[in-house]
């Protein structure tokens, strides 16, 4: 065995420690395995890659590429498995690693071309090596913002959840033109002024992402804030139902009160003349507008719009929730987040509550203030089937749209500095919340 050969096709091979690092980056934070596990496995591929492909390649004569390709197969399981976003999400940051890394063999191809015009080998040399691998590392500084910051912002974006399918395709068409782009041989490189050229325009491939990725995350904060105002616009109109219902239930109980006189003579007549039956029917629309109370769940009028509007959709499906509030007039949070938060629970807990039968069709709605300015939450509820938590305490789960309430519900939480904590116990689904007010 050549070992100067394997140790250059050892060196090309290392490339994958680059796209480990890029691919990881944007996602490390929705792990769901411990980070020895994640490391361990980490080194292992990357160690049987790396020297066990360097042998292989080197006894074979196969070019690094042709046995990268297939072990990318077996590293996009591992990723897969080890992290929690959705497939599409983590499939737009390994094609985003790929295609960094893929670019950086290319340009690295036009770079280093004299260096190559004597290797008779498919594989770079040691120096050829060394500098496709440094500018790898390059590029992955320069992303690594946007990786650790940007990319996380945008999958917490709840209006593009949907969109992730399409995205990813940008990446992957750019990887496999990057790919097809990359020259045979250096002869072909230094044929006129092609390497020139290729060596000034080539970097605004990685440009044109660096830029996209930044705009597509300047569009989503700005979907954000649309949602937010949403939000707001939500709570109006459910303050403004309750507004139509009080003014309703006073308008009807001050023609009770007008009428009552009336109804007591009328009633009285017919009751000594004998007349029980028509007494009762007569009896029957007045007591149906008695009963028709106005109930105030809340002191608060926001967080009691919000609970009455609720309070009504679970009585629509036959599932009771036990509203307890201690609450003033002045939330310690803006009440279009108080809306979302309180929207996002309840909903969930209410459709989780309707999947059940018999006295488990109940949510349990605790919210409070703790001195100074602290809102406490709480929300509770019995579930049906088997829940498994990442490591961001939210519920793994691979079904269109689930899950999207909570994160948004855990970014607002983060907002105001406060926690998030969710237990499953028993079959209880138990969501508990600390908000504190701004400075």
């Amino acid at each position: 065995m050549n070992m100067n050969l394997t140790v250059r096709y050892m060196i090309e091979l290392a490339m994958t420690v680059p796209a480990a690092v890029i691919a990881i980056m944007p996602v490390y934070y929705s792990r769901k395995v411990k980070k020895p596990f994640l490391f361990g496995l980490l080194a292992i591929m990357l160690t049987a890659v790396i020297v066990g492909g360097g042998i292989i390649c080197a006894m074979t004569g196969i070019t690094s590429n042709a046995f990268v390709f297939p072990a990318m197969i077996a590293f996009f399981i591992a990723y897969n498995f080890c992290f929690s976003l959705s497939v599409p999400k983590k499939l737009f940051c390994f094609a985003n690693a790929t295609l960094l890394c893929g670019f950086s063999t290319t340009y690295a191809t036009f770079l280093t071309a004299p260096m190559e015009l004597n290797n008779p080998d498919h594989v770079y040399t040691t120096g050829s090596g060394l500098i496709c691998l440094g500018i790898a590392v390059v590029f992955g500084a320069i992303f690594a913002r946007t990786l650790l910051v940007k990319f996380p912002d945008l999958f917490e974006t709840d209006s593009l959840e949907s969109a992730w399918k399409v995205l990813d395709i940008a990446p992957i068409v750019t990887t496999a033109s990057v790919v097809w782009m990359n020259p045979v041989s250096a002869e072909n490189v230094m044929t006129g002024r092609l390497r020139m050229i290729c060596l000034v325009v080539l970097p605004s491939i990685p440009a044109v992402a660096w830029f996209l990725y930044h705009i597509f995350w300047w569009l989503a904060k700005k979907m954000t804030e649309t949602t937010k105002l949403q939000h707001g616009y939500d709570l109006l109109q459910m303050e403004e139902k309750q507004y139509r219902r009080t003014r309703r239930y006073l308008q009807e109980t001050s023609e009770i009160r007008h009428d009552f006189r009336q109804h007591i003579v009328y009633i009285s007549e017919l009751l000594e003349q004998g007349q029980i039956e028509k007494a009762k029917k007569y009896l029957s629309p007045i007591m149906e507008s008695v009963n028709r109370t106005h109930r105030i769940i809340c002191n608060n009028q926001a967080v009691d719009a919000i609970a009455n509007h609720y309070d009504d959709i679970a009585r629509s499906r036959n599932v009771v929730v036990s509203w307890s509030f201690d609450l003033t007039d002045k939330l310690p949070i803006d009440e279009a987040d108080m809306c979302a938060v309180m929207g996002n629970l309840v909903e969930n807990a209410i459709q989780a509550a309707e999947q059940l039968e018999g006295d488990n069709r109940l949510v349990n709605v605790r919210i409070g203030l703790l001195p100074p300015k602290t809102l406490v939450i709480s929300i509770y509820n019995a579930y049906k089937g088997r829940l498994i938590l990442d490591k961001n305490g939210l519920p793994v789960t691979e079904k269109k749209n689930h899950g999207i309430g909570l994160r948004s519900v855990r970014n607002i939480v983060e907002r105001y500095g406060g926690t998030m904590e969710i237990e499953t116990h028993n079959g209880i689904f138990n969501v508990s919340i600390l908000m504190y007010a701004p400075d």
